[in-house]
């Protein structure tokens, strides 16, 4: 099994056209061709299905996928760490939602660089189930999550608590404080923000399907500062929206008290001495006001 099949492989994956894949690799069909047969004769596995207008992929394809995926990631960074050397003294891959990086991480982060010269940095975003895969599968060396895992050999420490804010767009006509119970009643967008404020909205307002449900904080944002919905973000997030005066902050009232978001700093418990200087500013930055 050779990297440059596993590369293949994952392009004719994503495009499901073996032409395409030539162009985007700027290799002929005919390589293409030949370096997934040669897999497929490695693994004894057929892996895509043919016909006259797409290409899929198989069972054993659908296996091989992330597994794929993972190994050609490790290749590339092992590549990327070597060719750094010269340049940098070291280098931290670090990985977390693409919320948190709009609206939490991004001043630290350019801080942490400005006093870092000599670090190299990469920034990686993801649900906080990717960022974990690549923190075990080596990739990420360190993450910023709202969900944290449950791991032998991740290291997880409580970052930063927020306040959670109903809000909505900054022409909003809600004018009476909102009861949360009556929130299948309104137009309502729903998300989960972690384990704590899971537990607090179904012991508060019950398991319920709403109309609009998403897992992606980006998109959750946009559809609230696009549309006259509300819903319910964590304050690092809202404060920044309402402060550039896209959304506003409603009243609300619940039976039990919204409990605070927590995010939660994670890295490999073996990396602690490379991610130590990170960590420790990190911790510096909530108390020195940097966020």
């Amino acid at each position: 099994m050779e990297i440059q099949q596993l590369r293949a492989f994952l392009s004719v994956a994503q495009t499901k056209n073996f032409t395409k894949s030539a162009d985007l690799m700027y290799i002929s069909q005919s390589t293409v061709t030949m370096r997934i047969k040669a897999l497929e004769q490695t693994l004894g596995k057929k892996l895509f299905e043919r016909d006259n207008r797409q290409v899929l992929l198989t069972n054993a394809g659908k296996e091989l996928l992330d597994y794929a995926k993972r190994i050609v990631e490790l290749v590339d960074e092992g590549a990327r760490k070597l060719n750094l050397e010269e340049r940098f003294e070291s280098s931290l891959v670090v990985g977390s939602l693409h919320s948190l990086w709009d609206y939490l991480l991004f001043p630290i982060m350019k801080d942490f660089q400005a006093k870092n010269p000599k670090m190299a940095l990469r920034f990686i975003t993801g649900h906080s189930w990717d960022i974990v895969q690549q923190i075990l599968d080596g990739v990420i060396d360190f993450g910023v999550v709202y969900i944290p895992p449950s791991h032998a050999e991740i290291e997880v420490i409580e970052f930063k608590k927020e306040e959670i804010k109903l809000v909505a767009k900054a022409d909003h006509h809600f004018t009476e404080e909102i009861d949360l119970s009556t929130l299948s009643t309104l137009p309502y967008i729903h998300m989960d923000w972690g384990p704590s404020y899971k537990k607090w909205f179904e012991e508060c307002i019950g398991k319920q399907l709403f109309a609009l449900q998403v897992d992606h904080a980006s998109l959750y944002i946009q559809y609230l500062r696009s549309d006259h919905l509300i819903g319910l973000l964590p304050a690092a997030i809202a404060d920044t929206l309402i402060q550039q005066g896209e959304l506003a902050s409603l009243r609300f009232r619940s039976k039990i008290k919204p409990p605070l978001i927590q995010s939660y700093i994670i890295y490999p418990k073996r990396k602690l001495e490379a991610v130590k200087p990170l960590l420790d500013h990190m911790m510096k930055s909530t108390v020195n006001g940097i966020i």
